[in-house]
């Protein structure tokens, strides 16, 4: 559960260590972006994840009572009938690029948000309930995940969670990639907590740094970097951040932080080259 008395950094710096079953995934996502929203108590919306948990665990007992089949087709219908169904949340076509379609708490006061908040959505509720959803990153789309004995349904929350099989999926590749991709085992790879929420997250960094917004992007990138410390992409973001800034100091020890921890040679270089300017304009 978050603490909604500490203070922001603080209230993140629980998640760091956590395992991904552990964590409380709509706490975190608000955590996230609460420091934003000065003077607006994060109670409510925690009273609201919970209010949907009930829900789901409402609406699949009565289909178990139904005789309904304790299999992964119930537990899906559970959650769409809370979150689709009773709470009307949709994807946001008509601002999907704005802030406030990545921002858990605007998704919350408005009900809707772009395919990544609306699987965290899922997923919360899925995990309150004891069952696994996952996110999964599908090329140019967010999808979820539900696993139950051995049954694997991946479906869509921006489609009333249209259940998507393998001819479904493959379009959404060809028309993401060109006609000439393929599935690949790769996008079928789950996303736990930590990793949803930072993909969340990292839309609003993008929308921020697309806005000019160089020091809110720059704030969330350091948010990040407290709830997953060993994300060292976040360090190539941060040292770039900073460079705009001004802040030149700061920008070289994420730099050279980075360097050392990237596995990837190239990657190392073009950070190197970002350095080197640096050190030379010093």
């Amino acid at each position: 559960m978050m603490d909604t008395d500490a203070p922001p950094i603080d209230a993140l710096k629980q998640y760091a260590s956590q395992l991904d079953k552990d964590i409380d995934l709509g706490a975190l996502a608000l955590a996230m972006v609460a420091p934003d929203h000065e003077g607006i108590p994060v109670d409510r919306y925690i009273r609201h994840f919970q209010k949907i948990s009930d829900e789901v665990s409402g609406r699949y007992d009565a289909l178990i009572s139904d005789g309904a089949e304790d299999d992964a087709g119930v537990r899906l219908a559970a959650l769409k009938y809370a979150l689709s169904d009773i709470y009307d949340y949709r994807v946001d076509d008509a601002h999907y690029e704005m802030l406030e379609s990545a921002d858990m708490m605007r998704v919350v006061d408005r009900a809707k948000g772009c395919p990544n908040a609306l699987c965290l959505l899922y997923m919360d509720a899925a995990r309150k309930a004891g069952w696994l959803v996952e996110g999964v990153n599908f090329p140019d789309l967010f999808l979820c995940r539900l696993e139950h004995e051995g049954v694997r349904i991946i479906f869509d929350p921006s489609q009333q969670c249209k259940i998507l099989e393998a001819h479904d999926l493959r379009g959404i590749v060809k028309n993401a990639l060109g006609d000439a991709a393929e599935l690949s085992t790769d996008y079928f790879d789950g996303l736990g907590a930590r990793e949803t929420v930072i993909h969340l997250c990292n839309h609003l960094k993008h929308r921020r740094i697309a806005m000019g917004d160089y020091a809110s992007a720059l704030e969330m990138i350091l948010r990040m970097r407290v709830i997953s410390p060993d994300e060292y992409r976040l360090l190539l973001d941060a040292g770039v951040l900073y460079a705009r800034l001004g802040n030149v100091s700061e920008a070289i020890d994420c730099l050279n932080e980075y360097i050392d921890r990237a596995p990837n040679h190239y990657d190392r270089q073009e950070a190197q080259l970002l350095l080197d300017e640096l050190l030379d304009d010093r």
